[in-house]
Parts: C-alpha cells; structure tokens; sequence
C-alpha cells in the first residue's frame, strides 16, 4: 500500500519539480536528433552515392557537422543569463536581414524557391536564421512596450514594420512555406504580449486576401491545393504523395527496420528532408512515428510552463514564439505527410536533413533551456544538484566500508 501510494505522489513531485521544462527540453531534443540521424543516415545514401561520386556517407557527413554547430550553440546558448539573449536578438535578426538581401541578389533557388546561399562551400539559409532572430526581436520590443500596445501605430511601430520586412524579404524569395512559419511566430508573439483580440480579426481579413493573391500568383500553388482540396491527382502530379503514403502504409506497426526503406532508393522525393517523417514510418513503424509526436508534445508542455511559470516578459513572448516556431512547423510538415495538409516544403525540425534548419533549431532550444534554467527555483535546483552526487557517493562510499 505504502510503495503504490508513493508513485503518484513522486510523478506529482517531479511534475512540480522548477527542473520539469528543462529535463522535457532536453529529453525531447535528444530524441528527435538521434532519430533524424538515424533516417538521414538511411534516406541520404542514395541520393549521395548518385551525386557525391559513389560516397554513401556525403550527406550525412555534411548532416555531422551542422549537428557538432548546433550542439555547441545549444550548450552554450543554454549556459547564457536571459540579458544575453536580450542583447543578441537586434544582432540575429538585422544580420539575418542582411543575408536575405543578399539571397535575392545573388543566392540561388531550390524547387522554385530563391532562398540560399553559399558561403565558403556551404549553402546557408538565411530565413532559418531569421525565424530566430524575430522571435526573439519580438520579445524585446513588445515586452518593453506591452503597456502602448493598444492602438496600431504602437502595434506596428517597431515590432510590426520588423516583422512585415522579414516576411516580405522571405516572399521576394518565393518561400510561402517559410513565410508561413514567420507569420505564426508573429502572432504568438502578439497574442501573449496582450494585444487585443481585435486586431487579430483585422489581420485575419487582411491575410486571407494576401494568402489568395499569393496562391494565384503562381500555377504551381494552385495546382497543388487544387489537387489536395479535390482529391483528384493522377501521374507524376501526386508522385510524392503517393509514395509517402506508401512508406508510411508498409512500415506497419513495427517497420521493416533501421535503414531498410523502401522507398528511399529513389522513389520518395525529398526523402531525407520535407518528407522523412514517412522514412520514419516505414522503418520504425507507427510506434516510431508516435515517438516523435510524443517529443513535439514534450516541447508543447515545456513552453507552456516556461510562459507560464516565468515572470519575465521577454522569455515569456519570446519563449512562446520559439515554441509555436518548432512545434507548429512540424505540425504543418508532419500533416503535409498525411495529406491533410497541400505540399508546402518546410523541414521536420531538429529531424530532417539541412544544416541551416538543424542548427537554428538547436540554436532556437539552447534559447529554450537557457529560459527554462532561469524558471522560479530552477537556478537552485540546479545548484543543489552537485550536492546531491556527493551525497551520493558518500553513501555508496560508507557501504564499501561497512562490507
């Protein structure tokens, strides 16, 4: 009786725990990387041995690499105090500004998108940098001036002019996907900073004028909503669809097992990028893919009690925004998937391959555990924790002798 007692009062104990957000940051983020490792290690091959001159690992590798950045930006940026990344937020978001001038200048397109560049061998994108950058612009702006957020001059004047000029840096590009994600981290940012509803309504109308205008601005958007509303795709049109419906279809419960796809050998476009959620699925099967579901849950319930539980007003707009970044995006890719949703090219975060998304996601969750370190009580949890190994190992210490 006593022992079955204990286990829901220690599950309450550890969800009251200040360190809660920051182990669910952690563990998530362990998960989702390993497993993106994992697939874009099986997914990339094929596509490197055709064009990296028969080296099976040229993508992977490449994968390595952004991941060693990344890891040292989270761990880094995860140590900084909550003023650092105050500090840094106009720097991110003005470079970040800068570089997308100089993708439409002189960067170079992908599947129809102008939005990389390449710099000393590498290809950088820079609105993955800005997604960051105004997130965490926003936090200080509209934290500094949430009490003159009622009327739309004090609305647009700074927060808003930024934000429009980053999407519309984006839009020249012709980068929908992306400009989509920018405009939900807008509008997190905006609701938690107590803006009123009203305007919200306004921007609405307004945006689903835009959102049409730009759908018909080009015949390839069109058509990829037309075949998604309707249901009707025949031939080389619903190609991807079909066969990320069939990777995740034949990997059944279990999956055929790590790296024995299918659907990688040059049947599944984009493979190891937008659609390696259906990689996942077919080697890991439906409990793989619910594993990562469950990681994006675990960031869900993190950022919640890092807006809620913090008092400051910076890591709560900017925090909110980050999360909506991470967790909406993978939403869109993941029911891009599963067909809900028409093909739109955003990555899988923290999971697909692309060493621009995978570093700023790393970048964007040592941002996370730094706001999450900084939590009521965090702080010295964490300084208790030394003292509790040296208990500890005193305790196995005095066994030894005893024996």
């Amino acid at each position: 009786m006593t022992a079955t007692a204990a286990r829901p009062e220690s599950t309450v104990s550890a969800w009251r725990s200040p360190l809660a957000s920051y182990y669910l940051l952690v563990s998530a983020t362990g998960i989702l990387v390993l497993v993106g490792l994992a697939v874009v290690l099986s997914s990339s091959s094929i596509a490197s041995i055709r064009t990296a001159a028969g080296n099976a690992y040229a993508g992977f590798l490449t994968q390595l690499i952004a991941l060693a950045v990344g890891m040292a930006a989270l761990v880094i940026g995860s140590r900084m105090p909550i003023a650092f990344w105050r500090r840094a937020a106009p720097l991110v978001l003005y470079g970040s500004m800068a570089l997308l001038v100089v993708v439409l200048v002189t960067g170079y397109a992908v599947g129809g998108n102008k939005a990389w560049i390449r710099i000393a061998g590498f290809s950088l994108q820079p609105s993955e940098i800005a997604k960051l950058g105004l997130a965490l612009y926003l936090g200080v702006v509209l934290s500094r001036f949430r009490h003159r957020l009622t009327n739309p001059r004090d609305i647009m004047l700074p927060g808003g002019l930024m934000a429009a000029a980053v999407i519309g840096l984006v839009l020249a590009g012709k980068d929908m996907g992306t400009a989509m994600i920018l405009v939900v981290i807008v509008l997190v940012a905006f609701w938690v900073a107590g803006v009123p509803a009203r305007f919200f309504g306004m921007v609405g109308v307004l945006g689903a004028f835009g959102l049409v205008a730009l759908v018909f601005s080009a015949k390839s958007r069109v058509a990829r909503i037309e075949q998604w509303f309707t249901g009707e795709c025949v031939g080389d049109a619903c190609w991807q669809q079909t066969h990320g419906t069939w990777a995740l279809a034949s990997g059944g419960l279990w999956g055929l097992g790590p790296g024995m796809s299918r659907e990688k050998w040059g049947w599944l476009p984009a493979s190891d990028n937008d659609y390696i959620f259906a990689i996942i699925g077919e080697e890991f099967g439906l409990l793989g893919t619910l594993l990562i579901l469950a990681a994006f849950a675990m960031i869900l319930v993190a950022v919640t009690r890092i807006v809620t539980r913090s008092t400051d007003r910076f890591v709560q707009i900017a925090g909110a925004a980050i999360g909506a970044w991470i967790v909406i995006q993978a939403v869109v890719n993941i029911a891009v998937v599963l067909e809900f949703l028409p093909v739109t090219g955003v990555p899988l975060p923290l999971v697909s391959s692309g060493g621009s998304s995978l570093i700023m996601s790393l970048a964007a969750m040592g941002a996370l555990l730094s706001f999450a370190r900084h939590e009521p009580g965090a702080a010295e949890a964490l300084a208790a924790r030394p003292s509790v190994v040296r208990r500890s190992l005193a305790v196995l210490s005095r066994g030894r002798r005893r024996g």
